[in-house]
């Protein structure tokens, strides 16, 4: 694990030490389409794709226009569901509308 770095901030004249959190290397969801994320959660025993495209502006806060969550168990697998995933990302993609999930 890296080591926090540090810099110093002014304030009024005085110079203080801050310290940052540790450069990480970015290694989330890699190799996935753009708006399909894997979630693995154990608590919730929750494994699967999450895709999210689009956005709008709900009550001062954005958040994406369409949602879908394609869980291991239900598709049969990792494999089958990126892949169903990934299907309803390109046919969302040319009609402009979510497709029924099955």
């Amino acid at each position: 694990m890296a080591k926090a770095r540090t810099t110093k901030a002014t304030s009024r004249g005085r110079s203080k030490k801050v310290s940052l959190p540790a450069r990480r290397e970015r290694r989330v969801n890699r190799g996935l389409p753009p708006g399909v994320c894997r979630v693995d959660q154990q608590s919730t025993r929750t494994y699967g794709f999450v895709v999210r495209v689009g956005h709008r502006r709900s009550a001062g806060v954005w958040r994406p226009k369409f949602t879908a969550y394609f869980g291991d168990f239900g598709y049969g697998g990792r494999k089958q569901a990126l892949a169903a995933a990934v299907r309803w990302l390109r046919i969302l993609d040319k009609t402009g509308k979510p497709p029924a999930k099955k």
